[in-house]
């Protein structure tokens, strides 16, 4: 098609060029004639971007890392007159894939196209038709289209999680929550084993008070009762992709987020809070207390942004002034991204400290530091180190 354009404009030119110089109407009918069919087929390609209708929707609207799901495209013509030659770009998750879809519709007619979306990393993506390459049926005028120009113009919006698998032993110094061997007790309202004693308020039941000391002291008291205090787990999730761009960045916070929720699967499951923290501060904590509102927590990672730079250190000590010891710490980042020497000087204000690796150099020292290669199955390199 491109030599018989180029050839077809030469022609017009020099139509024009001879005709300016000879001053003979034939050249000039012969120029305004190509231009009338050129302005024809411009005028038809654009009228085939506003006249042809489309929908397009996912099977799925949210899925798990590495399920597919499928994008429907129907394209129609109500029209009485066909369509020009449309070369349509379809945006997906994968950076890898180019999808493009070539049609032309007759009056009255339409096509649809089942197109599978692969979802290799996690995150939010606008799935669906971007840029559009109108060609009329003699190739002579070729131009874009960018959908995104329509103010009405909606892409489908999919939602990917990051997998999660409980890896099994996890880093902790931690004991079972069934023996009640280190736990913490705090004072509660109701129990069976009585930790003291406190004056009556307003709405304490009669039933709760402890009338041996209310007779020592004179005044009404109620019982309070000890229960050990689950142990708790914070997950600390560095945001800042550390110079990587592109598909190495998606890869990247894609395995960071799947480590931190097989850690958080992992904690529920023993029955343990977990508490899931960023770097960049995007948004409140994401806190889980059981395995129901565990998909929560996987939708605040699927949907947690990764910038370029993060205060990493400056959180871990915002988060170490409010340890209370109670928490044992997971930091999950690039190698090299924090020092262990850091690390161990904020280790007073948790209960242990685990640093986990995505890709980078490898680093030493006391704390317990686990290496996962961006990409890999992240359950698996935390059950097969740990």
């Amino acid at each position: 098609m491109k030599p018989l354009r180029w050839f077809y404009y030469l022609i017009m030119s020099l139509c024009l060029v001879f005709g300016m110089y000879s001053g003979l109407r034939v050249y000039y009918i012969v120029f305004f004639a190509q231009l009338f069919v050129v302005l024809s087929v411009v005028a038809v390609g654009v009228w085939t971007v506003c006249a042809f209708k489309y929908k397009q929707e996912l099977s799925h609207e949210t899925c798990v890392k590495g399920k597919e799901v499928t994008l429907r495209l129907e394209i129609h013509n109500e029209k009485p007159f066909p369509l020009s030659l449309i070369e349509a770009s379809v945006e997906v998750v994968s950076r890898r894939e180019k999808i493009r879809l070539v049609f032309s519709l007759a009056p009255y007619s339409g096509k649809t196209f089942e197109i599978p979306v692969s979802t290799p990393y996690r995150g939010r993506f606008k799935i669906g038709m971007t840029k559009l390459k109108i060609t009329d049926v003699f190739g002579l005028v070729s131009f874009p289209f960018n959908m995104r120009w329509l103010s009405f113009y909606r892409m489908c919006e999919l939602v990917v999680l990051p997998r999660a698998h409980a890896p099994g032993t996890v880093s902790a110094d931690i004991a079972d929550t069934k023996l009640f061997g280190d736990a913490y007790l705090k004072q509660a309202e109701t129990g069976d084993s009585v930790s003291g004693a406190r004056p009556l308020r307003d709405g304490d039941a009669l039933k709760r008070v402890h009338w041996k000391k209310s007779a020592q002291q004179g005044e009404l008291f109620v019982k309070q009762f000890e229960f050990p205090e689950r142990e708790r787990v914070m997950i600390m999730v560095d945001t800042a992709v550390h110079g990587l761009f592109g598909e190495e960045a998606l890869v990247y916070a894609d395995t960071v987020c799947e480590c931190a929720a097989s850690i958080a699967l992992q904690s529920l499951s023993r029955n343990r809070t977990v508490r899931v923290i960023n770097s960049a501060d995007f948004g409140v904590p994401s806190e889980c207390a059981s395995l129901c509102c565990f998909e929560a927590v996987r939708r605040h990672l699927a949907l947690l942004p990764f910038v370029n730079e993060a205060d990493l250190c400056g959180a871990l000590l915002n988060a170490g002034f409010r340890g209370e010891r109670k928490y044992e710490l997971f930091v999950i980042t690039r190698g090299g991204a924090v020092s262990t020497q850091f690390l161990e000087r904020i280790l007073a204000a948790f209960r242990s400290v685990t640093l986990i690796n995505v890709g980078g150099q490898k680093t030493g020292g006391y704390i317990n530091t686990i290496h996962v290669e961006p990409g890999s199955d992240a359950a698996q390199s935390l059950r097969g180190l740990l």
